[in-house]
């Protein structure tokens, strides 16, 4: 169970996706709250990493549909399942925050929007094609 929240933390603070994290606050924070679990999992912490810049902001409307879902689901899964666990009260606010911005990204796009047509040919009133 714990593994499951080091996972989802280690994901939305990798290389791939903190681009994509609202501020500096979270990033940090879920980088602590990985931290915690790994030690309590007993786990090696990872090393330090080693940027050559500053992370670069980029707009959640440049991820793919499958990134948007795997950062989705990383947030989903710490909001509804650890929250408990985070030591400061300041981490789920802010995970809830960018859950809600991630489901805005969602809705807004195209794919999303698309539902099957009704009222196309003619139907019964099962909706069948008579």
């Amino acid at each position: 169970m714990l593994r499951e929240a080091h996972d989802a933390a280690d994901t939305l603070i990798s290389e791939r996706f903190r681009s994509y994290l609202p501020g500096r606050m979270l990033l940090m924070l879920l980088g602590k709250f990985r931290d915690d679990v790994a030690e309590s999992l007993g786990m090696e912490l990872p090393p330090l990493p080693r940027r050559s810049g500053p992370v670069k902001v980029v707009k959640l409307d440049d991820l793919t549909s499958s990134e948007l879902g795997t950062l989705s689901g990383a947030v989903l899964i710490l909001v509804t399942r650890f929250t408990a666990l985070m030591d400061d009260p300041l981490l789920p606010e802010l995970l809830r925050e960018f859950r809600d911005a991630l489901f805005i990204e969602q809705a807004d796009r195209p794919e999303s929007r698309t539902r099957p047509e009704v009222g196309r040919g003619r139907h019964d009133s099962l909706g069948e094609e008579a």
